[in-house]
This record gives structure tokens, C-alpha cells and sequence, in this order.
């Protein structure tokens, strides 16, 4: 009986121990000797399940945007019908930030990465697409009267909102911030009423 094939459990290692340097260090500071420190390996280990550097950059933009869109599909089933708009809210805008500080350097050096790597570009777009496609998804049945283009609109907006609150978390901010981002959300989902 031959080897058991590790292929997907260390490349798996890998794209964990490059994601928590990049929260640490920045894409630039994460070297190949820190990532293949971090998941106990040998760095030419990483060569042989990754790839090269630019291959390891596009595959961590792939884990981390498939690992968000589950939690995409989580959030969406788990709103109810009679409290919609503001499970919502609450969802995006917790008392509490779900993202650390690490996870929020992660996403904004891919976005920042996104410039140089076409194929980062298009797995942070389609994220994106998917997370204001979900939203404008739960208005539109909230605001049946509403076109899909209007639910579009308001649910980027949304987005807007959620990840500037998003990346503002680090600071520490007043709670009146956190306040003021969930009362612009319900003025913009409101506005749909109209």
C-alpha cells in the first residue's frame, strides 16, 4: 500500500500558517521562511504543494474568499423572514466586531495585492459581487415592489457601510460610531420604502 496523499492537508497548512502571517506581517512581510516556519515546514515544502510565490499570493486569495462565501451562505440562512432587516443589520454590525484585526489585514492586503495579481482581482471581485448579490437578494424580498437593480443599488451601499465600520474596528472607536453606521444602513434600506 502506497503513501496516503497529503496534498490537500498541507496545502491546507500552508494557506492557514500564510494567512496568519499576512494578519502579522503584510503580504510584503511574509516571507517564505516565516510561512513555512508558521506551519512547522520545510520552505522548500511549500515549492512542492503551492508553488511559487505568486502561485502561494492567488492561492490564499482563493482559501480565504472560499471560506468567507461559507460563511456568506451561513449568514443568508440564518435570517428570518419577520426580522429581516434587522437580523440584518445586527449580522454586519454586531455590538462586538466578528473580524480581528488579523482577518481584516488579510482582506485589505489581497484588495491592495489585487492591483498587481489579475487572478487576486478576480477572487476578491467575486467576493464582493457575492456579498452585495446576497444582501440585494434579502431586500428584494423584504421590498418585492422594488426592481433588482434598485436592491443592487442599496445592498452595495449596505456593503459600503459594513466594510468601512469593518476596517475601522482596530481604532476602537466611540460605540456612537458603530451607532451611526447602523442608523445610516436602516436609512439606506428605508429608503426603499419610498
Amino acid at each position: 500500500m502506497g503513501r496516503p496523499d497529503l496534498s490537500e492537508t498541507r496545502t491546507a497548512e500552508i494557506l492557514d500558517a500564510f494567512e496568519h502571517c499576512v494578519g502579522r506581517y503584510g503580504l510584503e512581510g511574509s516571507s517564505l521562511e516565516r510561512i513555512a516556519e508558521q506551519a512547522g515546514l520545510k520552505r522548500s515544502i511549500l515549492r512542492h504543494y503551492v508553488g511559487n510565490r505568486n502561485d502561494l499570493v492567488v492561492a490564499l486569495a482563493e482559501h480565504v474568499v472560499a471560506k468567507y462565501i461559507v460563511q456568506l451562505d451561513s449568514i443568508a440562512d440564518s435570517i428570518s423572514p419577520d426580522r429581516r432587516i434587522d437580523q440584518l443589520i445586527q449580522t454586519l454590525l454586531p455590538s462586538r466586531p466578528v473580524s480581528t484585526s488579523e482577518s481584516i489585514l488579510v482582506i485589505e492586503s489581497l484588495i491592495a495585492a489585487s492591483e498587481q495579481y489579475e487572478e487576486v482581482r478576480e477572487q476578491m471581485s467575486l467576493y464582493v459581487d457575492k456579498v452585495v448579490k446576497m444582501i440585494a437578494s434579502q431586500l428584494q424580498l423584504e421590498f418585492a415592489e422594488r426592481t433588482k437593480q434598485e436592491c443592487w443599488t442599496v445592498g452595495y451601499g449596505v456593503v459600503c457601510i459594513w466594510f468601512n465600520q469593518e476596517s475601522l474596528s482596530p481604532l476602537s472607536l466611540s460605540p456612537a460610531y458603530l451607532k451611526a453606521a447602523r442608523k445610516s444602513m436602516r436609512m439606506l434600506i428605508e429608503s426603499l420604502k419610498w
